[in-house]
């Protein structure tokens, strides 16, 4: 199983807000992740990066300007 880290991105900052991540998928109310540990969250938020070969996923509250 490929798990990721989840950060979020503010202005030129990236700080980890979710870690083993293997389920993301867009809600009516915004993007919602799933840990192989259970724990869910719901973020109003867009996805910026993925990078698979460093299994790190960035976003951004939606709204916020463009990189």
């Amino acid at each position: 199983m490929c798990e990721v880290k989840v950060f979020k991105q503010e202005k030129d900052e990236e700080t980890l807000l979710l870690r083993d991540v293997y389920l993301i998928e867009e809600e009516s109310d915004g993007l919602r992740f799933e840990t192989i540990f259970g724990e869910q969250k719901v973020l109003d938020a867009e996805i910026v990066s993925v990078s698979l070969s460093e299994n790190k996923v960035v976003i951004r509250e939606k709204g916020s300007s463009a990189l």
